[in-house]
């Protein structure tokens, strides 16, 4: 869904680095105590190796030698993608809309599941049965000072017949789960329609109590604008996307460019998912046949005050005849008018029938087993339903994962077997509240728990050509990896080469958040709205989104459609196969890598960062007495991290660190690298709570979660505790931070302590 924020939940960007001076020298002086006292190591760490832009020899997690027959893999699979493959899929993808629970999405699935049965996956289709939300009336009208009929459709385009829709329900514009209305109401602009909008317009003195509320889509996510809306006492709220954001200021606009026609509408899910995502009506638990569930009134994810949203054509009619003081001046959009705050003058009609019924969805599960290891995981995610046809949401992420099960179904025809197993999860119903990804997600938490080794989720693939990722800090390294071995279209160069020199722009649609570090590439950190919240937030898996962005100012709308992506999003389909090539890249190196890569000590000094900035929130004492033993703490996992990020280093070195290491062959013992993986593994699981985040259990991630605009929160427990003055609460979840430091650092301690010990026997 990834829905902007502006309205999508990734695109941020931020910078991290992947290894800094100091932490060569921490890990030359564990894994190389010989060599650091020849001094080499200083001359390491004043000059450290650049990162070149083929990549290294060997990639992290594998040894020379365990590299040789994955090497020949990764060229093979790095052959298959194809860009016309890609066209066809996303041809068949959007001949028709797809929303969730209805016959056009029936067919996607069994389309989606035909061709991994195709590839040669063992496939499977899971089902649920969950609350959506449908419309059977949409009517708005301003009815003083004058009559003029809005919510109309969408304007068809004779450059596009695909906008030509008889189907009522995609003519209408609408937000899913929205509760029935039929009110007259004074209309007050209130901005983005943000906390911070509400404060402003109190300073004013100006009430939107039993008022509908006009407030521009963008900067924050339309549920919490709802919600927002709702704590003020508002009696409903029209949303509508204003051109500054997503139309003509920002440049030419469909059918002659990328941006947003003034007649488009953005549909979507209106719900509170930051609170608990999934089915409404079992919130926490899975949707099985068996399941208990809510009366929907009992739902508190559902809104209470109805939404509808509008196109800038529409909206303008209410804009332009509102009266009363002028808005502030970053109150000011993009259409030709004084935006004003209005009052009493204008009123506007809202009719809406809304109908929300229990619907059957279906996940589609295509899996290589893995050899080895085949109760491991390594999760490739994306959804297929869309509020219209999705070209670029979701459809291009679904054709770069068909065309990843083209290619891996080869490998395995060749004779491919990997270590561990690959498992692709197409999702549905992640439109209306991440519904099928979370009810999986519920269903297999204990072994997800125990055997995930890494989401690698991809939304959208490609609305443009520039690579954007948020994730959790310690993929990192692996992704700049892997980028560097992927060819980037349009200039012959390796894709990470132009990530490094990507402008640090925010996109319109992002969410995401700046991590802290600073460095070479830039990434954002994972908040909400998309299909790995459950397993990074719900079951600790370390997790990751990636698109390649550009202009796109047709969210959610009926001009997504092939036609756009044909022309303006990806001529060519060659960023689909890209995407694919980074994809399976990624997945092909978790699942057979001797050690995981992950670097938990990037990891470890992103969280002090965090801490670092709570400096201005907390009082001083609590700082000094709370939060700086913490920052203590993360510089203790920082270091056992470190040595077992040499360990990584070393073997791919093409030696083992200690001889406690080493089999009679040269290589790991078995024992080793299961002790060392699960290490890894256990990283990510320390951060969850069993209690979770105070009010909203369902978040177990002491690190990462959403705020109600979607943005990644850090820290939220304390961070939340702190906001509030509680600092008794905050004091608790203070422990509970120095509990998980504690799980973290005692799991890698357990695997490099042994070794440690005998070096100093050896010395």
């Amino acid at each position: 869904m990834r829905r902007p924020s502006t309205s999508k939940s990734h695109i941020p960007i931020s910078q991290t680095g992947v290894c800094s001076a100091v932490l060569a020298v921490v890990v030359l002086m564990w894994a190389r105590p010989d060599h650091w006292l020849r001094g080499t190591p200083c001359q390491a760490a004043a000059n450290p190796t650049p990162v070149a832009s083929a990549g290294p020899t060997v990639p992290l997690g594998f040894s020379p030698r365990s590299y040789e027959a994955q090497a020949r893999w990764e060229k093979r699979f790095l052959e298959i993608p194809d860009a016309l493959r890609c066209e066809k899929y996303l041809r068949r993808l959007t001949r028709k809309p797809h929303v969730a629970g209805t016959p056009g999405d029936r067919r996607v699935t069994q389309y989606i599941y035909d061709e991994f049965k195709r590839a040669g996956l063992d496939s499977e289709i899971v089902e649920y049965r969950v609350l959506l939300s449908y419309p059977k009336k949409v009517e708005v009208e301003v009815v003083e000072p004058a009559r003029i009929k809005l919510a109309n459709p969408e304007p068809a385009l004779p450059e596009d017949k695909d906008t030509r829709l008889s189907d009522p329900m995609m003519r209408m514009p609408w937000a899913g789960y929205s509760p029935s209305a039929d009110l007259t109401r004074p209309v007050v602009y209130v901005n983005y329609g943000n906390a911070e909008d509400y404060a402003e317009l109190d300073k004013l003195g100006v009430s939107v109590k039993d008022k509908l509320v006009l407030a521009r889509y963008f900067h924050g996510y339309r549920g919490g604008k709802s919600l927002e809306a709702e704590r003020r006492g508002a009696a409903g709220i029209i949303v509508y996307s204003d051109p500054a954001e997503d139309g003509a200021p920002r440049g030419a606009v469909y059918p002659q460019g990328p941006w947003g026609p003034r007649g488009h509408f953005q549909r979507g899910a209106v719900v509170y998912d930051f609170l608990v995502p999934g089915d409404p009506l079992t919130p926490g638990w899975a949707s099985t046949k068996s399941a208990r569930r809510l009366a929907p009134e009992a739902a508190k994810i559902l809104p209470k005050i109805p939404m509808v949203p509008l196109s800038a054509a529409d909206a303008e009619e209410i804009l332009k005849r509102l009266e009363g003081p002028e808005a502030p001046k970053g109150w000011q959009g993009g259409l030709a008018l004084a935006y004003r705050l209005g009052g009493e003058a204008v009123k506007v009609h809202v009719a809406l029938q809304m109908e929300n019924r229990a619907t059957p969805i279906w996940n589609v599960i295509g899996r290589i087993p893995g050899s080895e290891e085949p109760e491991k995981l390594v999760i490739l995610s994306n959804h297929h339903d869309a509020w219209v046809y999705g070209a670029v949401d979701p459809a291009s992420g679904t054709a770069s994962m068909l065309e990843t099960a083209r290619a891996l179904g080869r490998l395995r025809k060749e004779g491919f077997r990997p270590r561990r197993t690959i498992l692709l999860g197409n999702w549905d119903a992640e439109e209306y509240t991440l519904t099928g990804s979370t009810e999986w997600g519920e269903q297999f938490d204990d072994e997800l728990r125990k055997n995930a080794v890494v989401c690698l989720n991809v939304d959208a693939s490609a609305s443009g050509q520039d690579f954007t990722v948020a994730t959790v800090p310690a993929l990192v390294p692996a992704l700049v990896e892997a980028t560097q071995a992927v060819r980037d279209p349009a200039t012959g160069r390796s894709v990470y080469e132009r990530w490094v020199e990507r402008r640090a722009e925010r996109s319109v649609r992002s969410y995401a958040v700046p991590g802290a570090g600073g460095g070479s590439v830039r990434f954002g950190l994972l908040g909400g709205g998309s299909d790995y919240m459950v397993f990074l937030q719900h079951n600790g898996v370390p997790a990751l989104d990636m698109i390649f962005d550009g202009p796109y100012g047709v969210y959610h709308s009926v001009y997504d459609d092939f036609a756009w992506m044909e022309r303006f999003g990806d001529p060519g389909f060659r960023y689909h196969a890209a995407m694919s090539r980074v994809w399976g890249l990624l997945a092909l190196r978790f699942a057979n890598a001797d050690l995981l890569p992950l670097d938990y000590s990037i990891y470890a000094s992103e969280v002090a960062s965090y801490l670092q900035g709570l400096e201005k929130l907390a009082p001083a004492d609590f700082f000094a007495g709370t939060i700086r033993p913490l920052m203590a703490k993360c510089r203790e996992w920082q270091a056992v991290a470190a040595k077992v990020t040499g360990q990584l280093e070393v073997w791919r070195a093409g030696d083992v660190v200690a001889p406690h290491f080493r089999a009679a062959d040269g290589g790991l013992k078995p024992a080793a690298t299961d002790a060392i993986n699960a290490a890894l593994m256990a990283q990510e699981r320390a951060w969850l709570d069993e209690q979770g985040i105070p009010g909203r259990p369902w978040f177990r991630h002491l690190v990462y979660a959403p705020l109600a605009s979607y943005e990644a929160e850090t820290l939220p427990g304390l961070r939340e505790a702190l906001e509030a003055g509680d600092l008794e609460r905050a004091r608790q979840q203070a422990e509970r931070l120095r509990d998980a430091l504690e799980r973290a650092r005692r799991a890698l301690t357990d695997v490099v302590g042994e070794a440690d010990q005998e070096r100093e026997r050896l010395r």
